[in-house]
């Protein structure tokens, strides 16, 4: 499954403006609510939130991948933050997490769940890319930036 088909661009936030886990997975719940592709923001920021509960999703350099299983959604989504100075999200390595991946998917769908998120971390595992991501100014710049490095995969 490319991200293309699982990640809208209006579905990106390149200026995070929350501190905490729960404020950033608030802000990137809403952006896919105001994209219409779910309905109830506090009850997937709660499932979220109960995932991290379990251990952080903070997987280091700078990159988290939080993640939920939801009953009510058919398909996989997805949503990306983006913070230039970096956020404490407990991240394993304890560095600040400048990019954060939202991943939410149905709740059948294991199998499916774990390769979009070995795929994320594969195309995030490019430091260079990750640099970039930081830079960029425009949320079209930091969206074709990731789906050019999908098609490299």
């Amino acid at each position: 499954m490319k991200i293309a088909e699982i990640l809208q661009e209006q579905c990106i936030v390149a200026d995070i403006k929350g501190k905490t886990k729960r404020e950033i997975i608030t802000e990137l719940v809403e952006a896919l609510a105001k994209a219409r592709l779910i309905e109830d923001v506090e009850a997937v920021v709660n499932v979220v939130m109960d995932r991290e509960k379990l251990g952080s999703t903070g997987i280091g350099n700078g990159v988290a991948v939080p993640h939920g299983k939801l009953k009510n959604i058919k398909n996989i989504m997805c949503a990306l933050g983006r913070s230039q100075s970096g956020v404490d999200f407990d991240a394993v390595d304890r560095s600040p997490v400048h990019i954060f991946f939202l991943v939410l998917a149905p709740e059948d769908s294991a199998s499916l769940h774990l390769k979009v998120l070995s795929r994320i971390t594969k195309i995030l595992r490019d430091q260079s890319l990750r640099k970039k991501v930081i830079k960029l100014t425009t949320v079209h710049d930091i969206y074709t930036s990731i789906l050019e490095e999908d098609e490299k995969i």
